[in-house]
């Protein structure tokens, strides 16, 4: 090395150059970044905190919200279970009813075979009810007729009854005549002398 060289050597070392300086100036304005990150970092940690709250109350929420969405859950399966429920007692009630509207209208079907055997009976009755009462008048117009047969028949009996008594009184009559005819049979007769003619018996 020269002398020469030796001597600009020394000048550089002298004069500060400018890499030094902008060194000097990076590290002055990381420092100052530092700083402003060291306050920034403070408040990141306070929103973070807060974040951190909130993602704890928002996780609650959403446990409450997932509670209330089970219980709901569990109301509607209960709902639904209670509307089959229904819906099967409202089958079986269309069910019973179908019964009973059969039942009723087998019942008005015998209702009015009963009402048409009434109204027949009730014709038969007031056709008995006519002959009842052609057969009183009837009944009473033969005991009339059987009151007057037994008058007449009385009264027969009565004339027979006479009869019998002027039958028997004649009877006695021709016997006495009889006798009497007979009696002058028995002493001799004079041929000059016709027998008496007896009485002719008399009329009743």
């Amino acid at each position: 090395m020269t002398s020469e060289d030796n001597s600009s050597g020394r000048q550089a070392d002298d004069v500060p150059s400018p890499t030094s300086a902008l060194k000097w100036a990076v590290i002055a304005a990381l420092a100052v970044l530092a700083l402003y990150g060291l306050q920034g970092k403070t408040a990141a940690e306070g929103e973070l905190t807060a974040l951190h709250g909130e993602v704890v109350s928002l996780r609650k929420t959403v446990d409450d919200a997932a509670s209330a969405r089970k219980a709901s859950q569990d109301e509607i399966d209960r709902l639904k279970a209670a509307e089959a429920d229904a819906r099967r007692q409202v089958d079986e009630g269309k069910a019973d009813v179908a019964t009973a509207m059969a039942k009723v209208s087998e019942l008005e079907s015998k209702a009015s075979a009963l009402g048409k055997e009434v109204e027949d009976l009730k014709s038969k009755l007031s056709s008995a009810a006519q002959d009842t009462s052609k057969l009183n008048v009837a009944l009473e117009t033969a005991n009339k007729d059987k009151a007057d047969a037994e008058a007449a028949a009385s009264a027969l009996r009565g004339e027979i009854a006479g009869l019998k008594i002027q039958l028997e009184t004649s009877q006695k009559d021709l016997e006495a005549a009889k006798v009497s005819a007979a009696a002058p049979a028995a002493q001799p007769a004079s041929p000059a002398e016709a027998p008496p003619v007896p009485a002719a018996p008399s009329t009743p």
